[in-house]
């Protein structure tokens, strides 16, 4: 079975761990043998057989067969995910992309290294979903979308034709986006909002109709690799 790493403990381990443990019922695939993590109250600490070794930078003193899975994600933590993905340094082949079984990926998307795609989740045709994302349970990805590195869908989201979700942002659950829209790098959308425009960089916007909360400061070079990311779809 392939070695894994969780990068993140706390709350991630355990919705990594029950997500491996339904894929490994269809198929043995996947064995979990170390979590890091840069809290040091969790040094030591036992998830279920397996202890808390370090923190992250710990990745590099694993066998090169090991592969990792990027656990941390949340509202909080969705612009920081890019600098921890860069202070670990490893190639993205080296990050596992986990599937729920009960996830369906039509045959003509793509989804990248380093994703996670969790129950029920319906992803539509000619859609790709950049490294790093995560999407939760029983969401709706429509035709054609565009999800960029790193970003993080809530349960329950639904979206439509040819929207764009920019990198390292956040959608909060039961979301919809109508069709064509382009949430920016690093925006969040607040849970149960209806997204029926684009969203600027970094915007926190919530409700129906869409009102803007906060904004914050997103690195050029996220916002560089989003336009490069977009320009290279558009070639496909």
């Amino acid at each position: 079975m392939q070695e894994l790493v969780i990068i993140g403990g706390s709350n991630a381990f355990w919705e990594i761990s029950e997500l491996i443990k339904d894929i490994n019922s269809v198929k043995k695939m996947y064995k979990i043998v170390g979590v890091l993590d840069d809290n040091e109250n969790l040094w030591g600490k036992k998830f279920e057989n397996i202890y808390v070794d370090g923190p992250i930078e710990k990745a590099h003193t694993y066998n090169s067969s090991v592969k990792f899975v990027l656990a941390i994600g949340s509202f909080r933590t969705r612009i920081i995910r890019n600098e921890i993905i860069k202070k670990l340094n490893l190639i993205e082949e080296r990050y596992i992309t986990l599937i729920h079984p009960t996830a369906k990926v039509f045959s003509t998307s793509e989804v990248k290294n380093g994703c996670i795609i969790h129950y029920g989740s319906v992803i539509f045709n000619h859609t790709v979903v950049e490294p790093f994302s995560i999407i939760s349970a029983n969401c709706v990805i429509g035709v054609g979308n565009l999800i960029g590195k790193g970003a993080l869908l809530g349960s329950n989201i639904t979206t439509t034709t040819g929207v764009n979700i920019g990198s390292f942002s956040f959608i909060g659950s039961s979301t919809s986006i109508g069709e064509g829209i382009e949430i920016a790098p690093g925006a969040q959308v607040g849970m149960g909002s209806l997204v029926l425009k684009n969203i600027k960089t970094g915007c926190f916007v919530l409700g129906n109709p869409l009102r803007v909360l906060d904004k914050v400061e997103v690195a050029d070079t996220i916002i560089e690799e989003w336009e490069t990311i977009k320009n290279n779809n558009n070639k496909l």
